[in-house]
């Protein structure tokens, strides 16, 4: 999309005097200007009047004046009309008397403010660059949690993988729009590094003050669909990390593959306390005893080569490797959004039929598609062991 250039006088030429002077009452302020008197077009009054305000409202009529730029269009008045709806409005039939897309847009910005502030967060995004955005299909199709506790999970995963693989996004904010009761669009804006503004403050004093601005990432989710589009400027990692972070804390679930046939064993299950009752499970006529998790190994996303490999004590039980999670990660630095678990190390013990040594089985699987359980001679456990990976959801295939 093209990128929109303003201009101040040029935006008041193209706008008429009943729009601009409705524009300008809101804030009670150039309502001496003999407007009945003034023929459109003829702004250097307005202009002057403008520019001699108070920095504040100077500032606040430029900001609406550029965001009613950016939709003076036929897309972005589309997308007015789109936002009216979902708030109920029929804005199709109450922009049509209007003559050209400035008066349109700031027509809105004047008797709707709420859609025209949306509808400029969702143009916007639709004219970011095409370089840095990312399509993915096979997505769950289900509503996203939009609860509180989702958003702040979503937020805090997202400053953490800055934070980590970075050393950026010491703080995040996250808004949320839904747009005509179907697409979910998510904004973060993480710290950026620090910077030095150069300019003058609000008394025309030239000053350079140290400032963290925020960078922009977006996320547009259709659960109809199954799609994910993520703007985010970083390679391939950045976008899948940011996929699997949107994944688990606002779907609640792992990032399926693109293609399902992908990946075959599923492991980060193995995150959770909850895999012991899972574990406890079993058939009777298996004669197992029971299972235990040995060995994880933790990768952090973004950073293909930042492993944690946790090995339990055999004779801990089967919350040892719990254990050890919980005393060794911080949380705060290491969300669960922020890893994935891609090896395990199972072992089966089998009730002892009292001939014999007591049988047991253990056995590695590894993300995306490897397992050594393939190489157990005894094809009785072999049998067992896939038919539990299998139902605790692990072999996928």
């Amino acid at each position: 999309m093209a990128t929109i250039h303003f201009t101040p006088r040029t935006f008041l030429r193209q706008t008429s005097n009943e729009i601009l002077q409705a524009c300008f009452g809101d804030l009670g302020v150039l309502q001496e200007l003999p407007w009945a008197d003034l023929a459109n077009h003829d702004i250097e009054c307005v202009y002057d009047g403008w520019q001699n305000l108070p920095e504040s409202q100077r500032l606040e009529i430029e900001r609406t004046f550029e965001e009613a730029e950016a939709l003076a269009s036929e897309e972005g008045v589309k997308t007015l009309i789109d936002e009216g709806l979902f708030h109920g409005l029929d804005l199709a039939t109450e922009l049509d008397a209007l003559g050209n897309f400035r008066d349109k847009a700031m027509h809105v910005a004047i008797t709707h403010p709420r859609v025209f502030q949306v509808a400029g967060t969702i143009h916007h995004a639709h004219s970011l660059s095409r370089r840095y955005w990312r399509h993915r299909g096979n997505m769950p199709l289900q509503q996203p949690d939009v609860s509180l506790a989702a958003l702040d999970q979503f937020r805090d995963a997202i400053s953490a993988y800055f934070r980590q693989n970075e050393g950026r996004g010491h703080r995040c904010t996250v808004d949320t729009y839904l747009r005509v009761d179907r697409y979910h669009y998510f904004f973060a804006y993480p710290d950026n590094y620090a910077d030095t503004y150069l300019g003058h403050d609000e008394h025309g004093q030239f000053v350079r003050r140290p400032q963290r601005p925020a960078f922009e990432i977006v996320f547009l989710f259709d659960p109809v669909d199954g799609t994910l589009d993520v703007f985010a400027q970083g390679g391939k990692v950045v976008q899948e990390s940011l996929q699997t972070i949107f994944c688990r804390t606002l779907l609640h679930q792992e990032l399926p593959p693109e293609s399902p046939l992908g990946h075959p064993y599923e492991l980060n299950g193995l995150k959770s306390r909850d895999f012991l009752q899972t574990a406890l499970d079993t058939d009777p006529g298996d004669g197992i005893e029971e299972v235990q998790v040995r060995k994880l190994r933790l990768s952090v996303l973004g950073g293909a080569k930042r492993r944690i490999t946790l090995e339990a004590d055999p004779d801990g039980g089967p919350s040892a490797i719990y254990n050890m999670l919980d005393e060794c990660l911080n949380r705060h630095n290491m969300p669960d959004a922020l890893f994935n678990i891609t090896l395990a190390q199972f072992h089966f013990r089998f009730v002892h039929t009292g001939q014999g040594r007591q049988q047991t089985l253990t056995f590695e699987v590894s993300h995306p598609n490897t397992s050594n359980l393939k190489s157990c001679r005894k094809e009785d456990l072999r049998l067992i062991g896939e038919k539990y990976l299998r139902r605790w959801g692990i072999d996928r295939a």
